[in-house]
């Protein structure tokens, strides 16, 4: 029987996954509010390990001889041992197709919140300053500017989807998208050409070491147009200190983020209560339905891979079958 391990996955409860995985003659087993290190006595036997944000680092992975996959609840896999696993022929998991509707609308969203400076305004009427409009001033009208995106892959497909009947024009940087995968009147451009042409910039690129800081002082100086910079990827795609620089200083109009380089932030972080950034608390992913989605999804793929079945989203597949050879 198969031994499924859930470290810190913090559910409200595991009917749904108790279920399939019974069905599927597995047993799982939880384990919360203990690090990797602490449970691995506990877990040391299993064949397969899903996670959220901790990091299985290759000592956790060579402690555990039977382990066969390990499960990324979530998209990103940058908590995750990737080289280890692949050298030890241990397969990935992820789900990046759980969550697409969900942060591309909130991509769009604080697109707009930040354009129309909906927070500002707000805070405005709060302080019941009701004919201070004049301060929000100027507006550009939406269909005159460019949306700018690093990265297009399912979110960022999504986001031009929703966005592209707003702006005048869209922008993509990715250095693996093929030509034959650009939508109808989407322009692939260099990442300079993206920071001077871009009114708004969206990240949607997954967190490695050639993307961590692509929004830097160097990246900045580049921006001819002040842009609004939005992030629902990863905290670090952006060094905080350059951006907030760049806020001070006028070459950033304004910063929507959903995401920080550290999680929970601490309470005197400067962006937080910064006049020209939107923050919010790492909620782009979440609706009812794409939680139900990322259970499902994750306890399904995990079956299947050991059922010896085909599995759609195994991160270091490329890199297993080089190693194989």
């Amino acid at each position: 029987m198969n031994q499924i391990v859930y470290v810190n996955v913090n559910s409200k409860d595991y009917l749904l996954e108790d279920t399939l995985y019974s069905a599927a003659g597995m047993k799982l087993s939880i384990y919360n509010s203990t690090s990797l290190t602490d449970a691995l006595p506990r877990i040391q036997e299993a064949d397969a390990l899903v996670v959220t944000l901790e990091k299985v680092t290759s000592n956790i992975m060579e402690s555990m001889p039977n382990l066969k996959v390990i499960g990324r609840m979530g998209v990103g896999v940058d908590s995750l041992d990737i080289e280890a696993a692949t050298r030890l022929g241990i397969p990935i998991i992820n789900v990046p197709d759980y969550c697409v509707e969900e942060v591309a609308l909130h991509a769009a969203s604080m697109m707009l919140a930040a354009h129309r400076k909906l927070l500002p305004a707000n805070i405005m009427v709060k302080e019941r300053r009701w004919s201070s409009s004049n301060e929000l001033m100027p507006i550009d009208a939406l269909s005159n500017l460019t949306l700018g995106l690093l990265g297009m892959g399912r979110i960022g497909s999504k986001v031009i989807e929703y966005m592209r009947g707003f702006v005048s024009r869209v922008l993509v940087y990715d250095p693996f998208l093929k030509v034959e995968q650009l939508p109808a009147g989407v322009e692939q451009v260099s990442f300079d050409q993206l920071l001077a042409e871009s009114d708004i910039l969206t990240l949607h690129c997954p967190l490695t070491p050639e993307t961590k800081y692509s929004i830097n002082r160097k990246a900045i100086e580049k921006m001819k147009k002040q842009p609004i910079i939005v992030n629902v990827s990863r905290g670090p795609l952006i060094h905080e200190g350059d951006l907030l620089d760049a806020l001070e200083s006028g070459a950033i109009r304004y910063a929507a983020l959903d995401v920080l380089e550290q999680e929970p932030p601490p309470h005197d972080h400067p962006l937080l209560d910064h006049p020209k950034v939107l923050v919010t608390n790492h909620l782009a992913w979440y609706s009812s339905a794409s939680l139900v989605r990322l259970r499902e999804y994750t306890v399904n793929r995990v079956i299947d891979y050991l059922l010896g079945r085909s599995v759609p989203t195994i991160v270091n597949r490329k890199a297993l079958e080089i190693t194989r050879q």
